[in-house]
């Protein structure tokens, strides 16, 4: 099938690609990527994105915007359903062909061409694959930008959906010259101030349920607001309920600056979360999903309480 997607790209001459909104690093990095691999096999490509300049774009290469002149194709990027797109969905469906690649179980093959591998660790594992697929070259560049990708989904190659696969592509882009221990540093070791303090204020709002199974935190609006975080700065902070050695599922609520929704994700080492993401509209993958939820911190953790006790 993989071949089938390219073999369809071949036929076009204008790409928009479009990440889902709120982008993280596996989807900025597999849409970068593309756009390298695309423009390096003849075609005109450019990256839409919902938000303006995510500071993850500062290591990224392929990043400079391009205006294209009308487009023949658009393919989403590691973006579960059409409504992740966004503000962008109606640029998705006025296109003639449309393309979606992806890597989330719970992807609902919205476009005419799909392509969605479960067992990839990131997207960016499969934009590797089908850059051979369309006989192009690994360049230090869009190395740069795969490297970026996987490393972001595989939490540095630490979660259980690191395969061996993985890490075979992860060395042919080091081969590469990519400076691995730069990007890292920049993805995992780095936080800003603002992330600081929305750290501390989900230490602050940590609680546990069920003899420790489920461990919560939860970020209010205003919280976000005060410490004048942008977007990708709320993101990683369900990694404290689930650095609990007792939590069997770990739960972040944030209140969403746009609406009045609240943002929850969930990971999980051992229970599959995609289940309760699914029950609540949402989904993702296995071990890590999330949906949006109507209401206040209170009442939506009531329903994700609920929710989550059914599957444990």
């Amino acid at each position: 099938m993989l071949k089938k997607i390219a073999d369809v790209i071949k036929k076009a001459k204008n790409v928009i690609i479009l990440p889902h909104k709120s982008a993280d690093g596996d989807c900025l990095g597999s849409a970068f990527a593309l756009r390298l691999i695309l423009e390096q096999t003849g075609k005109n490509a450019s990256v839409i994105l919902e938000e303006e300049n995510p500071k993850l774009c500062g290591i990224l290469f392929g990043t400079q915007p391009q205006a294209l002149n009308g487009f023949d194709m658009a393919i989403a990027v590691d973006c579960g359903d059409i409504e992740r797109l966004g503000n962008r969905r109606e640029i998705f469906n006025s296109c003639p062909v449309t393309v979606n690649i992806d890597h989330h179980g719970t992807n609902d093959g919205f476009a005419r061409y799909n392509y969605v591998d479960s067992n990839s660790a990131a997207t960016g594992q499969i934009i590797y694959e089908l850059m051979e697929f369309l006989g192009a070259v690994l360049t230090l560049e869009i190395a740069n930008n795969l490297y970026v990708a996987i490393s972001s989904d595989t939490g540095c190659f630490a979660y259980s959906n690191t395969t061996a696969k993985t890490h075979n592509i992860a060395a042919k882009l080091l081969e590469t010259g990519i400076n691995h221990s730069e990007i890292n540093e920049e993805l995992f070791g780095k936080n800003s101030m603002a992330k600081i303090m929305l750290m501390r204020d989900a230490l602050n709002s940590f609680e546990t349920y069920d003899d420790g199974k489920i461990a919560v935190v939860s970020i209010t609006r205003e919280q976000i607001k005060t410490s004048g975080a942008a977007e990708e700065d709320t993101g990683g902070l369900i990694n404290l309920p689930r650095s609990l050695e007792t939590a069997m599922v770990a739960i972040c609520l944030k209140e969403s600056l746009e609406d009045d929704f609240v943002k929850v994700g969930f990971r999980s080492n051992s229970v599959d979360v995609s289940e309760i993401a699914k029950s609540l509209g949402g989904g993702g993958h296995v071990r890590a999903s999330g949906c949006n939820i109507k209401g206040s911190i209170e009442s939506v953790k009531k329903a994700v309480l609920k929710a989550t006790r059914k599957v444990l």
